[in-house]
């Protein structure tokens, strides 16, 4: 049974899904605050105006909702997702308090919460811009919904800055800590599991989603391929063109065990390798046509390459099943480069006119 890993490590896609979560929880606090007795009965609150508010909120979550699920990998988007929510929360905060008791409602603690997601992602000035905004807007409601000249109000308004600022700056100074550890943690990582040149994952990284494949006991594909004459390509274009081929390789093989719910590595050199869930023969054979249409229009140079594949219900040690994959390897390069000995020991040809037919 696999562990379920507990992280305080969040990445910034995963603090905002644990922000849009918190957001559902506080307009439930809203409703029973404005509707529920005896929360309604008993706190000040303007109950004509919270149902736009409400409306505005549900459809803005919603929204936030979608586009989280549907831009997790799209850096640019989430940005904008990011900042959006940020101003969504300073409005819909601002509004709620003025709705809700204005300097003495009972949501002022979620100032606190505002104020760190700003400096999540605008760091040391998002700390001063969110405290100066949300403190000036605070002190802009008192003046205009009670007599600040009475010491009730005015003291309430004091300490409540005063507490913001001196918590909003030790929250700040911890959120920043803890998201330089976070980019530390995730430089380690990069370094110790992705090749620098491709972008894949590395050697290391192969050898344990192998062993963690072969123990789940999955059905599963591997295909351990290598570019064809690739030291012809340093000898005649220079190593340079050598390492833009390796790059590109590398962003066609990752797209396309993306595609197929598999994983791309850089196993070493010229060397890659994929693991990808067990297709069908016509689902193969489409995967590898498509595959190697895209390495002969690749932009450095046309691209060949030679696969062996070996699947997880020949051989589950991991060792072994490596073994198998490499030995067909080695057929197909010795059957003429460009194609893929494929487990039953066909040969699959990478040409145009390809056939799949028994090697001799």
């Amino acid at each position: 049974m696999k562990k379920m890993k507990l992280s305080l490590y969040l990445n910034d896609y995963e603090t905002e899904k644990l922000f849009s979560y918190l957001r559902w929880l506080f307009l439930l606090v809203s409703v029973m605050i404005f509707y529920v007795p005896p929360f309604s009965i008993n706190i000040p609150s303007k109950t004509e105006l919270f149902p736009y508010l409400l409306t505005a909120g549900c459809i803005y979550m919603l929204v936030t909702q979608i586009a989280l699920y549907r831009m997790r990998d799209n850096k640019k988007n989430l940005h904008y997702v990011l900042k959006a929510g940020i101003l969504f929360d300073y409005i819909a905060l601002i509004w709620l308090m003025a709705l809700s008791g204005g300097v003495h409602s009972p949501l002022y603690p979620i100032s606190i919460l505002f104020v760190l997601h700003a400096t999540i992602y605008w760091r040391t000035k998002g700390a001063f811009i969110s405290l100066l905004s949300f403190n000036a807007a605070y002190i802009a409601m008192g003046y205009m919904t009670v007599d600040l000249s009475l010491f009730e109000h005015y003291f309430t308004v004091m300490m409540n800055v005063f507490f913001l600022c001196i918590i909003g700056v030790f929250g700040a100074l911890i959120m920043l800590r803890e998201r330089s550890h976070f980019v530390q943690k995730e430089t380690y990582h990069f370094l110790m599991h992705q090749d620098y040149l491709s972008g894949l994952f590395n050697h290391r990284s192969f050898q344990e989603k192998l062993r963690e494949n072969a123990a789940s006991g999955k059905s599963f594909s591997l295909l351990l391929g290598d570019i064809d004459d690739f030291k012809k390509v340093n000898d005649e274009y220079g190593h340079q063109k050598g390492d833009e081929v390796i790059k590109e390789v590398g962003d066609i093989l990752r797209a396309f065990s993306s595609d197929h719910k598999g994983q791309a590595f850089r196993y070493g050199g010229e060397e890659f390798a994929l693991l990808l869930p067990r297709f069908e023969e016509e689902h193969l054979t489409s995967f590898l046509d498509k595959l190697y249409e895209e390495l002969r229009n690749a932009r450095s140079l046309p691209i060949s390459m030679s696969f062996g594949q070996a699947g997880s219900f020949e051989e589950n040690e991991p060792g072994k099943l490596l073994s198998l994959a490499d030995k067909r390897l080695y057929k197909a390069k010795q059957s003429g480069k460009k194609r893929v000995c494929l487990e039953g020991g066909e040969m699959y040809s990478g040409d145009l006119d390809h056939v799949i037919k028994e090697a001799k």
